[in-house]
């Protein structure tokens, strides 16, 4: 296997981390996090900690893309993306990354329209000063945009 995702709690997790991997991802809080890393220098695992409500999403070569593509739409702009399980970013093949950003857009158009400002499905800022606050993240942002 190339992924393997478990969920489980403190006993699941714990006898995981007894165990050998190549590396682990964790998404989670700060205080579990230091306990994966820890578990994980004992085997000298590489370790990516997804902390403070950080949501990948995997998207496999066999995925439907559209569904995905629809899936990722939703839970990303629901109350505008401000909820613990809005992606924050899509992982997948250079095969399907093509396949997967022209499905993102056709989902973005059906769900909230060609004028997003007037769709009633997205969600708005509750007032001026929220706005003025994220604008500002954005300007000062150097990050790619995917679309």
């Amino acid at each position: 296997k190339v992924v393997a995702v478990v969920q489980g709690g403190v006993t699941e997790t714990t006898a995981l981390l007894q165990e050998r991997f190549d590396h682990i991802f964790f998404t989670g809080s700060p205080a579990i996090g230091k306990v994966i890393m820890t578990a994980a220098a004992k085997h000298l695992t590489p370790v990516t900690l997804e902390l403070g409500g950080k949501c990948p999403v995997f998207v496999a070569d066999d995925a439907d893309v559209e569904q995905a593509a629809k899936d990722m739409a939703i839970k990303k702009w629901m109350n505008c993306g401000q909820t613990c399980i809005a992606p924050d970013y899509a992982l997948m093949s250079t095969t399907m990354k093509p396949k997967f950003v022209e499905a993102l857009k056709k989902a973005i158009e059906e769900i909230y329209s060609t004028d997003v400002k007037s769709s009633p499905m997205y969600s708005r800022l509750i007032n001026q000063r929220h706005f003025d606050r994220v604008k500002s993240v954005l300007d000062r942002s150097t990050a790619s945009v995917l679309i």
